[in-house]
């Protein structure tokens, strides 16, 4: 189907060509200035039937050359944007399983940190980064992350609140609920 296209546009264009160079060179014996013995001769290229079918097969044969140059190129962008899709599914892929094991990792960090003391965990919770801890507790139920949260430094325990509280809203701008 494609290649029918492409035919079909180079068709259009050689008709194009012919019409246009009729148009501002014609055939037509009662439009010709020349003296009749310069027609005979074939002395002026313009008006000599061969030399414009010369014309026209040279640039059908530009054309045929040109379409091939396309189809080439057409070859080389479909490749390159099968490798960039594949590439996109591997990074994806690759993204997505990160995600996973965060996601896990975060699970098993909630877990013991919600076991223990609230005393014990705000002292660990204060050397934790600031997103990793935020991420804990996102994820722990809301009475054992305010106990942990009372016994931290205050400092610390403004931020992560701070960070919880703009996580809820960017969560509530994106899903549009108030």
């Amino acid at each position: 189907m494609n290649k029918k296209k492409v035919l079909l546009v180079v068709f259009s264009i050689n008709l194009l060509f012919l019409g246009i160079y009729l148009f501002t060179h014609p055939i037509s014996a009662a439009q010709d200035s020349r003296p009749p013995e310069e027609a005979l001769t074939g002395e002026h290229p313009m008006q000599d039937p061969q030399a414009q079918w010369e014309g026209l097969r040279q640039r059908e044969e530009t054309l045929a050359l040109r379409q091939q140059e396309l189809e080439k190129l057409e070859k080389q962008i479909d490749e390159k944007i099968k490798k960039l899709r594949k590439l996109e599914e591997n990074i994806k892929a690759e993204v997505a399983a990160y995600r996973q094991i965060s996601d896990e990792r975060i699970r098993h960090l909630v877990k013991i940190y919600s076991s223990m003391k609230p005393g014990a965990a705000a002292g660990l919770m204060n050397n934790l980064d600031t997103d990793v801890a935020v991420e804990v507790f996102l994820n722990m139920k809301g009475e054992v992350a305010g106990g942990i949260l009372s016994y931290m430094d205050t400092t610390k325990a403004a931020t992560i609140t701070q960070r919880l509280m703009n996580y809820r809203n960017t969560r509530q701008s994106i899903s549009g609920q108030p």
